[in-house]
């Protein structure tokens, strides 16, 4: 099959990886970081990316909002160009969509510091790791059982702040939060040891 993108660039780097991370990019998100709408369109020509619709809070009809998210194709892909070796599923699209947002509008030296919910939760177990080796143990013990009983959860994203070369967390939040969804987030927060930015849809 003729492939419609011969020659790939940095730019698309950091654009599948924004995707990877967040699951699904709005077309308009995708151009801050200078992915045109015709390299989407040739991306999907190659089966690299497909368009998913969504409704959302502010317009309901189902149809109304694109999206893109990653086909099977797309994610062996960066697998092998990328080394990414995990995407975030594109079913909570409005919410991911969001996420995709907040990351677009960092600027592009924090774009590439970006993590995923999964790799700050394994940064989560090397603090906890590292409590218990450092001898702290009531409060390795402390936040363990919050870990085991599933009340601690990793933010959506993360990044290194230019300003200050701290890390900041960003969780996007929708109208089905509860509190202990939010405290949940504030223990990531806590034992991390930085602030948590929230983001409503």
């Amino acid at each position: 099959m003729k492939e419609h993108i011969k020659h790939w660039y940095p730019k698309d780097g950091r654009f599948f990886k924004v995707l990877s991370i967040a699951g699904n990019i709005r077309q308009e998100d995708a151009a801050k970081i200078d992915i045109s709408a015709s390299r989407l369109k040739n991306m999907e020509k190659d089966k690299l990316i497909e368009k998913v619709t969504y409704p959302s809070r502010y317009n309901k009809n189902p149809r109304s909002n694109v999206s893109y998210a990653l086909t099977k194709k797309g994610k062996d892909f960066v697998n092998k160009k990328y080394g990414i070796d995990r995407c975030q599923n594109a079913h909570a699209v409005e919410h991911n969509c969001k996420v995709a947002e907040v990351i677009c509008n960092l600027d592009k030296r924090e774009i590439d510091t970006v993590q995923a919910e999964w790799q700050t939760r394994n940064q989560m177990k090397e603090t906890l790791k590292q409590m218990r080796q450092e001898g702290d143990y009531d409060q390795y013990d402390y936040y363990m059982d919050l870990w085991k009983a599933g009340l601690v959860s990793a933010a959506d994203m993360a990044y290194i702040s230019v300003k200050t070369g701290e890390m900041v967390c960003c969780e996007v939040v929708t109208n089905s939060y509860k509190d202990s969804d939010i405290q949940a987030k504030e223990y990531c927060g806590e034992i991390l040891q930085t602030e948590i930015e929230y983001v409503r849809v």
